[in-house]
């Protein structure tokens, strides 16, 4: 499944290149500005400084959260729109907010919590250096759950706030290879980013990348509903037929040689 996740999401990004691109310029310009208002907060003091990286975290997410119907379109081989874009900012930006606002806040506290348990850690103490792995290893489990949060919004339109937090984990527990696989493929693309000036993938190249390997993912569930006794052997669970389930996303995709990125009208 992944060799085709790594191919499919290539091609989107390639086909749609413009588009993200487009996109970006506006993420990049809140970012900028964010972090014009992050650098004078701190000049006042560090609990304003935090204050605003929270504020400024859910206002991005709110951006990011519309993009993601753009996403979905493109992850079902259709095309995205920039009224789609305004459409879903009016829709979804109370949500992305309160999920922005939340990573703000989990961020902050993260950094603070192994900071303090660095220092103790670094004085000779073995409490602190079990804390501070101990957060670590926390905030890590939920960084890659909560890279399934936006595509479970867009792809289970039933999914609030609530269900798409839970479901993530549940997502990451249940594919937690998977999940750290991911996490891994986006710090690639978020290390391309940066030599990009955050143009391409960047943020909303990212969120394309999780929306549709969890799209992909998803056909698992479908299958599994289809064959309960399945369902509960763990060892039976292994056994799910990629090549069946991705039988139509792959003749959708085409062959799509490497002279078709350069020479598109051959």
């Amino acid at each position: 499944m992944l060799k085709f996740f790594f191919k499919k999401n290539f091609c989107d990004g390639w086909d749609n290149l413009f588009f993200i691109m487009v996109s970006n310029i506006g993420v990049i310009a809140l970012l900028a500005g964010f972090g014009f208002l992050i650098r004078l907060a701190g000049s006042v003091n560090v609990l304003s400084m935090f204050g605003v990286i929270v504020l400024a975290t859910g206002v991005l997410m709110s951006f990011v959260f519309a993009w993601g119907a753009n996403a979905r379109k493109i992850a079902d081989f259709n095309s995205p729109s920039v009224q789609l874009f305004f459409r879903s900012l009016k829709e979804s930006w109370r949500t992305g907010f309160l999920f922005g606002l939340m990573l703000g806040l989990f961020a902050v506290v993260c950094v603070v919590a192994i900071s303090y348990y660095l220092s103790m850690a670094f004085s000779g103490s073995t409490i602190g250096l079990f804390f501070c792995m101990l957060i670590t290893v926390f905030a890590l489990v939920c960084v890659m759950a909560m890279q399934w949060f936006v595509p479970l919004y867009f792809l289970q339109e039933e999914n609030d706030f609530r269900k798409c937090f839970k479901k993530s984990f549940i997502i990451f527990f249940d594919n937690a290879a998977f999940s750290f696989a991911m996490l891994i493929y986006n710090l690639v693309l978020l290390a391309i980013s940066f030599i990009a000036f955050f143009l391409i993938p960047g943020i909303n190249g990212i969120t394309l990348s999780n929306m549709n390997a969890l799209r992909l993912r998803l056909y698992k569930y479908d299958w599994l509903e289809e064959h309960p006794d399945y369902m509960n052997n763990r060892d039976k669970r292994a056994d799910v037929p990629w090549d069946d389930l991705l039988a139509d996303d792959k003749e959708s995709l085409g062959p799509r040689k490497f002279t078709s990125f350069i020479f598109p009208w051959k």
